[in-house]
Formats: C-alpha cells, structure tokens, sequence
C-alpha cells in the first residue's frame, strides 16, 4: 500500500463519498450509513479511494461491501481496509465473520474465509438486508472466527 494512503474509520461525512466508490465498483449503494455499520475509508490525500463496510448481529460481523477505485487496485488498499474492519468486529465483541461474494472467494480465502452452506448460518444472519438482497443469485457464502 502507497504510504500516502491512509485507513480510517467512516463518519456520517464520508457517505457521500464512499456510495461513489462503491458505485464506481459496481456494488450496492443502498443504506450506506456509516452510523448503523462498521465502515473503514482508504484516503489519498482528500480523496476516498476505496472503502469497506459490514454490520454487527449479536457477535456475528456480515462484511457487506469492500471495494476499491479501479486506479487505484492491485496496492494491497483492500487488504489494509478488509484487515481494518475485521480487527474493529473482534474489538466490538463479535467472534465470526460472514460475507456473500460473487467473483471473489480467493480474495477472501486469504484472511481465513472458507465455504460455508447458508444452512449453517444463525436465524440473525438470514435476517441481513445484504443476504435479503443477493441471495438468489450465485453467491459464495464464506465464513471465518475472529477469536
């Protein structure tokens, strides 16, 4: 990652900016709001260049979005947000991390992801607007503990 790139929580602030980096990404913008889910900007400067989001269900963590500009890819900036926001799930108390993927499981398999069957999930995870909205497509549903 460019050293002039820096991670950061998100703010109320930063909606704006983080629904047009997940616009540019081609990934849902719907109920993008900092307050009610954990979310992480990656800056150049005074620019969002990527960010990453995910909400908390009892002491489940669903990452619901993780995308960076397509200029600035391939500089390690998703790893840096990904680990950014799992470390901030343990530390609010959650134990296990979930996530929906259509084109990137290898991604995800390097921080401890692996398959899992929707089945295994808890009733709370069922209930999560991001598995409301994708399930249906072909999804990868991926798990990991983050104790």
């Amino acid at each position: 990652m460019p050293r002039d790139v820096r991670i950061r929580a998100a703010g109320i602030a930063d909606i704006q900016a983080i629904s047009e980096v997940l616009q540019k990404c081609g990934l849902s913008v719907e109920d993008v709001k900092p307050a009610a889910c954990l979310c992480h900007v990656a800056e150049l400067g005074e620019i969002v260049v990527g960010s990453a989001c995910g909400e908390i269900f009892d002491k489940t963590f669903v990452v619901r979005s993780v995308g960076v500009l397509p200029d600035f890819r391939e500089r390690r900036i998703a790893t840096h947000l990904v680990a950014a926001l799992l470390m901030r799930a343990r530390a609010n108390g959650c134990t296990k991390a979930v996530l929906l993927t259509t084109d990137h499981p290898a991604f995800f398999a390097r921080y401890g992801f692996s398959l899992t069957s929707v089945d295994e999930l808890q009733t709370e995870l069922e209930l999560s607007r991001e598995f409301q909205h994708r399930f249906g497509a072909w999804t990868h549903c991926m798990c990991r503990r983050l104790d």
